[in-house]
């Protein structure tokens, strides 16, 4: 403090540095930043909003089931009877929790929201084709195929089931020729004693019998015991592998295994070479 001659009294203050913000000095904001955030701000408000949606829809999904199950439980049941079986009882089946719904129910939620898809509907059922003419023919057609690979069969192995009837009647083992002269057929089979017959008969009205019986006789035999009181000396013999075989106008006769086999048949019926192929094929 100084004092002049006026007497007037002068304070005199030290100018101190300025505390004011210098704006060069201040860091500018970072636009980018800014930007990053409200994005982050704005996708945080979204993913609220979209799990706020899926727990509104899953509670009303909620509020509906358990409606149902009461309604369900409201109900009167009617009174079954129940047969008392000794099986095990069925295991239980394992069923989710409530949380475990919930929480699948809000995955799903989001997943249909963030897709922006529509949900899948149920794929539609194809109607079945009308029974029509055309499968009515195609089954009656079948049909009729197997009735007659049925009879075919039947026929084809009937010779021999009816072999196995007599032979059950018989107690022996009989043989069917391998041969058949053309234009026969079997006509028929009959059993007596221990003797089985299978008859023959040709489309012009010839036939034949060929008899199969147990028998202890050789060949000297069945000629001194059938053939010759039968026929006489009208005869002839003619041995083919290891057969003898006796033919006459009216029959034919030879033993093989212990069985002893006839033929009868009408004059001209069958000639000898057919004989010996029945002869030989048995």
């Amino acid at each position: 403090m100084n004092k002049s001659g006026s007497g007037t009294i002068t304070a005199h203050r030290k100018v101190g540095q300025s505390t004011t913000l210098n704006r060069k000095y201040v860091k500018r904001p970072d636009l980018k930043e800014s930007r990053e955030k409200v994005a982050e701000e704005y996708y945080a408000e979204q993913l609220a909003r979209r799990r706020a949606r899926a727990e509104e829809i899953n509670r009303r999904n909620a509020e509906r089931l358990a409606e149902k199950q009461r309604a369900t439980k409201a109900a009167p049941v009617a009174a079954i009877r129940v047969r008392k079986t000794t099986s095990a009882p069925a295991a239980p089946v394992a069923r989710p929790t409530a949380s475990e719904l919930k929480e699948a129910a809000i995955k799903k939620a989001l997943k249909t929201i963030e897709k922006d898809q529509p949900a899948e509907t149920e794929k539609e059922l194809k109607a079945s084709p009308k029974f029509g003419v055309g499968r009515i023919l195609l089954a009656l057609g079948c049909a009729t195929v197997s009735v007659f690979a049925i009879a075919y069969l039947i026929n084809i192995n009937m010779p021999e089931f009816s072999l196995r009837v007599a032979a059950m009647q018989t107690g022996i083992e009989p043989t069917y020729p391998n041969y058949i002269p053309a234009g026969y057929s079997q006509n028929s089979v009959s059993a007596e004693g221990e003797k089985i017959s299978i008859s023959f008969k040709h489309n012009n009205g010839n036939a034949f019998d060929l008899s199969e019986e147990k028998s202890s006789w050789d060949s000297t035999t069945l000629l001194n015991n059938y053939i010759k009181p039968e026929f006489g000396e009208n005869y002839s013999t003619i041995r083919e592998h290891g057969l003898t075989v006796y033919i006459a106008p009216t029959a034919a006769a030879w033993v093989n295994g212990g069985i002893a086999y006839k033929i009868t048949f009408g004059e001209n019926s069958l000639t000898k070479n057919q004989i010996i192929s029945l002869a030989t094929s048995l």
